[in-house]
């Protein structure tokens, strides 16, 4: 079929195995293709200057801290995610501003046939157009987000300025291994030569794998522990040096304050190529929202009632949704509407759930 419009885009990207209806077999783990397919494009992946994050949990929201902070300080700041909520445009942004529909329909039409060549999967061909429009745009800095993993995923095929790992938690297990080990060496894999690396919320063995990695590859190691990230009462700090910084954020959840420390952390490595003052780091914290709406972690979906949608399908991330339940009311009180993908069902998880009692 001819790409003319952005309806055959959609019925173009729908008919490609996709990872959330088929699982593992919608993914072909292999870097070798998709390098082959972006260096018959020019190698858009090498055309700016790149931050990559990682994690089980915190890498999406890490991505749009990094983002609004960057144009907080003027610069214009590419920010690739996924998956989308509403329309896959959101994948795409460039200062909040998602990718145009005449732009999905110039990238599919000029390469439909050098996809359907190397037979790109979903992902791949969603972060083939990530490379292209931030190249084609000249962004200052790209935020890329994995999507998988890390060691085979698709964006690993780029070289950034500096890594970050928000998280490690156990989370597609049948793909990324079954022990907190495996899952670390799979992220860790974004781990570049001398490229620095940050890491968020990691502890215990993870944190061991990662630091040992990093040794490796003889890259500097970031952990944002020493800035003592926490989170009151809606009000987040982290202990910069010898100052307490403070951050009023709409973020609003717990474990958001690992999230802007790692921002932080990543901002300071980054201090001799990008000039981001205190002020307009804190100035990107504070207005995140205003660039990047809050879809799918806590979202309040009715103004005048009390609902809200939260994504969360690991322990790590069902456990911060708990924390902001019972800012609101005690879980014991809370109607729970609860859907669940098979794969993601395990004993760990349900007792976690089982604290609701009022359960549909």
């Amino acid at each position: 079929m001819l790409l003319n419009n952005i309806q055959d885009v959609h019925c173009f990207l729908e008919a490609i195995p996709q990872f959330k209806n088929e699982g593992k077999q919608a993914a072909d783990f292999s870097l070798e293709r998709f390098e082959q397919f972006c260096s018959a494009l020019g190698n858009p992946q090498d055309d700016f200057p790149a931050i990559h994050i990682a994690g089980s949990n915190g890498k999406g929201s890490t991505c749009h801290i990094l983002g609004s902070v960057f144009h907080a300080a003027g610069y214009n700041a590419g920010v690739y995610t996924s998956p989308h909520i509403l329309s896959y445009s959101e994948r795409f942004t460039i200062n909040g501003r998602q990718i145009g529909d005449e732009e999905l329909v110039q990238f599919m039409g000029e390469h439909q046939s050098l996809m359907q060549r190397f037979q790109l999967t979903y992902f791949e061909v969603s972060t083939a157009i990530a490379f292209w429009w931030f190249a084609r745009q000249k962004v200052d800095v790209a935020i890329i987000e994995t999507g998988l993993g890390g060691r085979l995923d698709a964006t690993n095929i780029i070289t950034p300025l500096v890594s970050a790992i928000t998280s490690v938690t156990m989370d597609h297990t049948d793909i990324l291994g079954d022990t907190i080990s495996a899952i670390a060496k799979e992220k860790a894999g974004i781990i570049k030569k001398n490229v620095p690396v940050v890491t968020g919320n990691v502890l215990g063995e993870a944190a061991k794998i990662i630091r040992k990695v990093a040794r490796e590859k003889e890259s500097s190691y970031y952990p944002v522990e020493p800035l003592n990230p926490q989170w009151d009462d809606g009000q987040y700090t982290i202990q910069a040096q010898d100052r307490l910084l403070r951050f009023e954020s709409p973020l609003q959840t717990p474990v958001q304050a690992f999230n802007i420390a790692v921002s932080w952390q990543v901002t300071q490595i980054l201090k001799p190529k990008f000039s981001i003052s205190e002020n307009q780091f804190r100035r990107g914290v504070e207005n995140v929202r205003a660039l990047y709406p809050n879809r799918g972690r806590f979202e309040k979906m009715h103004s005048k009632y009390e609902w809200y949608f939260d994504g969360g399908h690991n322990l790590e991330a069902v456990r911060a949704m708990k924390q902001m339940v019972e800012t609101i009311q005690p879980i014991e009180e809370t109607i729970l509407v609860l859907s669940l993908m098979k794969d993601k069902i395990n004993e760990k998880l349900m007792i976690e759930f089982s604290e609701f009692k009022k359960i549909v």
